[in-house]
């Protein structure tokens, strides 16, 4: 399984281009990107609507807008699964985001009135060997023992996909992580002075929080 399929990057491009203009301090920097990874991934939205002059409503359809896309490219909405288990799916990404584990550490002058900050990030590990995992439980045994009728692709979209769930679900519950790594973002005003992540940093903390070989 590709993360860039089932599961795709958090990237909040969006949010992270909607600080308000003005020079920022050290501590500022640090705030703010504290602020957006917060926003990002635990969905605490308080220092973010501070920081960007937005609004509750605006911040948590952005959060919401994202999730609806992760769904969109791991293509449930050809798969023919039910609304449950859609739905089901569409909370278990949610839950997941918000186990993403990192220290936001301070700010560093880096010239033109940019930030860099060192974050330190545990790479969630809970879904290594979840292929195996997974295949062991749909075996045809299995699928006849559900009483699946395998020629009928729905069915037996939503028999693997059930199974898929529960496993990845317990390993949500029961998060595991590897060993910390740190990840350099940049905090930069643009040629209007308004400060931003680049998007290419929060792809590479995606990257760093959920590994593609955990997939």
């Amino acid at each position: 399984m590709k993360k860039r399929g089932l599961l795709a990057a958090l990237l909040i491009a969006v949010m992270t281009l909607l600080c308000g203009c003005g020079g920022m301090s050290a501590e500022d920097a640090q705030s703010y990107a504290q602020s957006i990874l917060d926003a990002s991934y635990k969905g605490e939205f308080d220092k973010y609507i501070e920081w960007t002059k937005s609004t509750e409503e605006e911040a948590k359809e952005l959060y919401e807008s994202n999730i609806d896309t992760t769904m969109q490219e791991a293509g449930f909405s050809v798969l023919g699964l039910s609304d449950e288990l859609t739905a089901n799916y569409r909370q278990l990404f949610l839950d997941m985001i918000k186990q993403a584990n990192y220290e936001v550490g301070e700010a560093k002058e880096a010239g033109d009135k940019a930030y860099t900050i060192d974050v330190t990030v545990k790479p969630f590990t809970g879904f290594d060997g979840l292929q195996a995992e997974v295949d062991a439980a749909v075996t045809p045994e299995a699928a006849a023992a559900a009483n699946v009728d395998t020629n009928d692709q729905a069915a037996a979209n939503e028999f693997v996909f059930q199974k898929m769930y529960e496993i990845m679900a317990g390993k949500v519950a029961s998060p595991s992580y590897g060993e910390p790594t740190t990840v350099t973002i940049n905090v930069k005003p643009d040629s209007n002075g308004v400060y931003f992540i680049d998007q290419t940093d929060m792809t590479a903390l995606d990257d760093a929080m959920f590994p593609a070989e955990s997939f």
